[in-house]
């Protein structure tokens, strides 16, 4: 009875998500750390978000995730400021219906955390901490359209790196938003979108002018038959 209780436990611990499988470690070189304290920076592309957390002086560290309460991230690797590799423990947290990550550390730990998530090309995260934010666009992307898409808030700066990136930076939006989002979009859309519309209203005009011109024939046709009736 008592190890039955005991299984119990363990089973609903869990899936209740207080013990996770604890993913397989990352690898350094995928990474890109700028050394800048005190930032979260979101490197973009359509399939998968690399996330850079700025630590100082913890033991322990949580993330939140998404909301969708499920362990979204992989290849996760913990870079003190001296290049070296430090090992840690993860365990994932739900609270308020917010998937969280936590990282804990044998001693205090001052460097960079970064893992991997999957997304789309709409991007979205939740903020819950005071600090910058930077969001690197993939090469030959943009954002800014009302039409085809916007970051919003607006973000304080945007620059271009050395690999010719847009990055939008967002200099403390915590507490006064929330969260960010960011859509972006190939520097080409736009001209596409306007390739579109003009092909568009030309269809559009050749299918009203053969519609006139047959409308009006059909007119003619009528008014010679109702003359000749008349006669």
């Amino acid at each position: 009875m008592k190890w039955g209780l005991i299984l119990t436990v363990l089973v609903f611990a869990f899936f209740s998500g207080c013990i996770a499988t604890e993913p397989e470690a990352g690898r350094v070189d995928e990474y890109e750390l700028p050394g800048l304290n005190n930032t979260t920076i979101f490197y973009l592309n359509s399939s998968a978000i690399q996330v850079v957390e700025s630590v100082f002086n913890e033991t322990s560290v949580k993330f939140v995730l998404d909301e969708t309460g499920e362990m979204n991230f992989r290849g996760p690797v913990a870079v003190d400021h001296s290049g070296k590799n430090i090992s840690f423990t993860i365990s994932k947290e739900p609270i308020f219906g917010k998937t969280y990550v936590r990282f804990d550390f044998d001693s205090r730990f001052s460097g960079f955390i970064a893992y991997t998530q999957s997304s789309g090309q709409d991007f979205m995260r939740s903020l819950t901490k005071n600090g910058s934010v930077r969001a690197v666009l993939p090469v030959n992307f943009t954002t800014g359209s009302r039409f085809l898409g916007i970051a919003q808030p607006e973000p304080d700066n945007i620059t271009i790196d050395a690999s010719g990136r847009e990055v939008l930076i967002w200099d403390a939006p915590y507490p006064g938003h929330d969260r960010i989002e960011v859509k972006y979009y190939h520097k080409d859309a736009p001209r596409a979108l306007l390739y579109f519309f003009v092909m568009l209203f030309l269809g559009f005009a050749a299918v009203y002018g053969y519609y006139y011109l047959s409308i009006r024939g059909l007119r003619k046709k009528r008014e010679k038959m109702e003359k000749g009736i008349n006669k």
